[in-house]
């Protein structure tokens, strides 16, 4: 039975991480469950952290490049790591996969013409910041408008991605009506810290970067730091990512590889962008090291 699981994944370097999706939400809420856990919750987020802290980069690598080739199991995957990050695989298909890599940016950033002209840590928090509440509810809006009133289906199911998203809803309302104080303390600080890395990320991806320009070698920054592309599955490599979304993440060093020499220098940065790093960035700003 084992054996016929893992033929269910569509690549062998996806098999932990796909393990990794199935066992974060017993690891997340755990403390919901288990009283001593709840009351060492402080104790507890700092594990969580480096026990499931990247699931949301397992979540952007899935939307793009399904872990399994069954249909059950990507479901299961979807709602187990969006639950954990607040996050549904529908928003992000709605404003990233069908949204971002599409160009079409406004309904879900805004205007954020100035923020993204440089880097500087103010235009860095008004992005992230300001981007948090629209990223999360311009797709469900957007998914309510085509799902329910007009039941379209492609390119993604909105009905479903409307239904999916309100689910997430429910179940964070029915954990607050049992444990309220756990919500305030443990899990909206852990979606909102979740959320504002997202946001910072792709901040750090496209600041003085021409998006809509026609050189395409400068249409994002690339993070050639060895560590950070190991720990976010190639994460860095931004460009070759925009260049082929469909592509799996082990190629994307490869792919950057080939056209590595065409990319600005000011495209390329060998520093990490670790979220944690993000005070360290900011000295670097003002040095003009960024």
């Amino acid at each position: 039975r084992l054996r016929r699981m893992s033929t269910w994944i569509t690549h062998p370097a996806d098999r932990i991480n796909t393990l990794r999706a199935l066992v974060a939400p017993p690891i997340l809420f755990a403390p919901f469950f288990v009283e001593s856990l709840a009351a060492n919750t402080s104790l507890y987020g700092i594990g969580i952290f480096f026990l499931i802290g990247k699931t949301n980069y397992l979540l952007h690598l899935h939307i793009h490049h399904p872990f399994s080739r069954n249909s059950t199991l990507n479901l299961l995957l979807d709602l187990s790591m969006g639950s954990v990050t607040g996050m549904t695989s529908s928003n992000w298909r709605i404003q990233h996969l069908y949204g971002h890599h599409r160009g079409i940016d406004l309904p879900y950033r805004g205007d954020r013409t100035w923020q993204l002209e440089k880097y500087s840590p103010l235009r860095a928090l008004s992005f992230s910041i300001g981007t948090l509440w629209t990223t999360f509810f311009a797709p469900i809006r957007e998914s309510f408008r085509k799902g329910i009133l007009a039941n379209l289906k492609t390119p993604i199911n909105y009905r479903w991605a409307f239904f999916e998203q309100s689910l997430l809803i429910v179940f964070v309302i029915a954990l607050a009506i049992s444990q309220p104080w756990l919500i305030l303390i443990y899990l909206m600080p852990w979606y909102l810290a979740t959320h504002f890395v997202t946001r910072y990320l792709d901040y750090l991806n496209h600041y003085g970067c021409d998006e809509n320009g026609t050189d395409r070698f400068a249409v994002a920054n690339n993070c050639v730091s060895r560590w950070f592309n190991f720990a976010t599955h190639n994460f860095g490599y931004h460009t070759a990512h925009h260049l082929r979304p469909g592509a799996h993440w082990t190629t994307l060093p490869d792919i950057h590889a080939t056209f590595a020499d065409q990319v600005p220098e000011g495209n390329l940065k060998r520093f990490s962008w670790s979220g944690i790093l993000l005070p360290y960035h900011f000295l670097r700003s003002l040095r003009g090291r960024m």
